[in-house]
């Protein structure tokens, strides 16, 4: 059978387009998984606990933070007080799951910062590295890391179910 004659025939040519149409549907379905993941995320979450680089925030302070999602914009607030606003990109499809940070200003503005995530019900882990860091591979930020390891638990307002 020479090397042309070898991709003749019905059978080929069909399995060379379920192939085809196999490759091109993937992305639009790490797309609708990306926005299925984002709508879980949707809500006010407050910060439960918050390490960087092995040391722990004071808890009045990680208690006092929360961030809001809303489509895929953040609100950081402090006490209520807005301070920072970022934007993020979700990939559901990676293991572990990876959260790109992208702030809407100060000195890193539109600057990705790399990090993972799970989502266990109404609990969310963040592992972010620095800003123009690697991302981390896993749920920790031991001293020496350069990682920010927080957990939130989703706020839920009155009349909400669990």
């Amino acid at each position: 059978m020479s090397e042309g004659s070898r991709w003749k025939g019905p059978g080929r040519v069909r399995t060379l387009c379920l192939a085809l149409l196999w490759a091109l549907a993937a992305p639009a379905h790490a797309d609708d998984r990306s926005k299925d993941e984002l709508e879980r995320q949707q809500g006010t979450w407050r910060t439960s606990t918050s390490i960087y680089d092995g040391r722990s925030a004071p808890g009045d302070v990680i208690r006092s933070i929360t961030r809001t999602v809303e489509k895929d914009h953040v609100v950081w607030k402090r006490d209520g007080k807005p301070f920072a606003g970022t934007r993020i990109e979700l990939d559901p499809t990676r293991e572990p799951r990876t959260i790109d940070v992208i702030p809407d200003g100060g000195k890193g503005r539109g600057e990705r910062v790399l990090g993972i995530y799970k989502l266990e019900g109404d609990r969310l882990t963040i592992c972010m590295a620095a800003p123009g860091k690697p991302r981390p591979s896993e749920f920790k930020a031991e001293p020496g890391s350069g990682w920010t390891l927080r957990t939130f638990v989703r706020e839920r307002g009155p009349g909400e179910k669990e």
